[in-house]
């Protein structure tokens, strides 16, 4: 990464754009799994005093993407320790949240969930990072449409987990448009008020993508304990 992609604009405070920054170069697998990073040298990169990357860090380990290092400073969590876990979580708690938005979303929210879904099936399977974007704004946008801020807190907390440019990279064609399909389909039910069907179709959707994101994390750096756990 060059030095001026690590470079933060104005427009916030100081603290906020480094976990923001953070947070994407994580999620864009720019800082790698089991990296330590020490304030000073992030510091320095990012061009701001360690009391914003302090607090940054803080942020960060609450959200479970870092963990305190043993000898000062802190480590890129390794999401595939946790990823069988956590798919089964997320499952169970995005198809709570989609229920939830069938009953409960505002017109408005239907029509925006509608919006992203059908702009996510007219992005080109090239174009990972419009693809991210799109994923990330449909799941957090029914979660919101949900009207449980616990829900949606939960499901903003592992967001930056799931479906990286880094990721999607890895998927196949077929995969890709499966997953488009079942946004459409996740779409569908909640504008139709079917609590059912949008339960359900955001269940098998994350099932899928889930054993498509493993096997693509698999792919880039694997781990013999996570292999031995999804053969189990």
């Amino acid at each position: 990464m060059d030095a001026d992609s690590w470079s933060l604009p104005a427009s916030k405070t100081s603290a906020v754009q480094a976990y923001e920054r953070l947070k994407r170069a994580i999620s864009d697998g720019d800082l790698a799994p089991g990296e330590r990073l020490a304030e000073a040298r992030i510091a320095n990169r990012l061009g701001v005093s360690r009391t914003p990357v302090r607090e940054a860090f803080a942020r960060l380990v609450k959200d479970g993407l870092l963990c305190p290092a043993p000898r000062g400073g802190v480590v890129v969590v390794d999401p595939r320790d946790e990823f069988i876990e956590i798919f089964h979580l997320r499952e169970a708690i995005e198809g709570c949240a989609a229920r939830l938005a069938a009953l409960r979303a505002t017109e408005g929210e239907k029509a925006g969930i509608m919006a992203l879904a059908e702009q996510g099936k007219a992005t080109a399977p090239a174009d990972v990072q419009a693809r991210a974007r799109l994923n990330e704004a449909f799941h957090l946008g029914v979660a919101q449409a949900a009207h449980a801020p616990r829900v949606a807190q939960l499901i903003s907390n592992y967001q930056a987990i799931f479906a990286s440019p880094l990721i999607l990279k890895s998927y196949s064609l077929q995969e890709t448009g499966a997953a488009k399909a079942a946004h459409m389909r996740i779409a569908r039910a909640i504008q139709n008020g079917d609590a059912e069907a949008a339960e359900s179709a955001m269940r098998g959707h994350l099932r899928a993508s889930g054993a498509a994101a493993m096997k693509a994390a698999l792919a880039r750096l694997p781990r013999g304990d996570v292999a031995a756990a999804m053969e189990a």
